[in-house]
């Protein structure tokens, strides 16, 4: 039994009511993780309501500023994707966290593998970002292609902000926020809800996977990212339909943040150079033969999976 099958022999809202419904939770979600988190920063910096205007360039030169931002982003995140997708899974669908697997959790070896798989995207997803970046929008869009730079320009330095840090502290706890909090969450709501209801909906495993890897990328308003988040999207729907597990694309999620965590603090720390972190200056037929392996230990991984359906 594949996913498909296993998901029409249960008793679920119509995917369209469902999607409605999630989409109206998250909104709300939303609007209030901003208070939530916002209001967390404005107590942990100490700033006064007159200056609240300034106040990520007040936290980014304040003793306590990145840990007001790191565990307000974390809060953020849990309030926008974890408690919603519970909330929804659990008061709308009335269903367990378990019910969104329709296979057991698969042995240590097959983690293993799921690192491999992503070792060897890696590359590839380096050399999309390369060729992302240099995208540029008509003239007409000028204007647009403007605006987008500048969203790009500040999350980039949020990004940096956060991951200059010297203590190991420090290190667990950007570990703990962007790759476990984020991955947990993000693969609920992307995988674990939208994928799942899409399928539901259109019955062709394809499309749902890639239209909740382009909501996916979307929903992080980053267009010199978009490309290749939206293909690591892809990939973590694929790990979690043919494993019928959504641990599995949860650890690859974590996994991936994780090692940019990682590679990010080693860059700041000044212990690799910073090419070896973007993986964009990969010759090119470095990145064929990588894609190659990765393509091999997919089919590999599908094939495992689609044995143990017809056994």
């Amino acid at each position: 039994m594949d996913f498909l099958q296993y998901l029409q022999t249960t008793k679920e809202n119509k995917p369209g009511t469902s999607l409605l419904i999630l989409f109206v939770i998250l909104l709300i979600s939303l609007v209030l993780a901003q208070i939530v988190a916002g209001g967390l920063m404005i107590l942990m910096s100490g700033i006064e309501l007159s200056n609240i205007g300034n106040l990520i360039d007040v936290l980014m030169t304040s003793k306590n500023g990145w840990w007001a931002m790191m565990l307000s982003q974390g809060v953020a995140s849990i309030f926008t994707f974890i408690l919603p997708g519970l909330l929804f899974w659990y008061a709308v669908e009335k269903k367990q966290f378990s019910d969104l697997s329709f296979k057991a959790l698969p042995s240590i070896q097959i983690f293993g593998f799921v690192i491999l798989i992503q070792l060897f995207f890696s590359p590839f997803s380096g050399w999309v970002q390369s060729l992302n970046e240099k995208m540029q929008l008509p003239a007409s869009l000028e204007w647009l292609e403007l605006i987008m730079k500048s969203m790009e320009d500040s999350a980039k330095t949020l990004t940096d902000f956060l991951t200059k840090f010297d203590s190991p502290i420090q290190l667990v706890v950007a570990l703990i926020v962007i790759a476990v909090i984020a991955g947990v969450g993000e693969e609920l709501i992307f995988r674990g809800l939208i994928q799942r209801k899409l399928l539901l909906g259109i019955k062709n495993y394809h499309l749902a996977i890639w239209i909740s890897a382009i909501i996916f990328s979307g929903i992080h308003m980053q267009f010199y990212g978009f490309f290749p988040r939206m293909f690591l999207g892809a990939l973590f729907g694929y790990l979690y339909y043919w494993s019928g597990n959504i641990w599995v694309p949860i650890f690859a999620h974590i996994f991936n943040n994780g090692l940019a965590v990682v590679l990010m603090h080693m860059v700041n720390q000044k212990k690799i150079s910073p090419e070896i972190e973007k993986l964009d200056t990969i010759p090119l037929p470095y990145v064929a033969i990588s894609v190659l392996l990765f393509a091999g230990l997919m089919y590999l991984f599908k094939k495992k999976y689609t044995e143990v359906d017809k056994a």
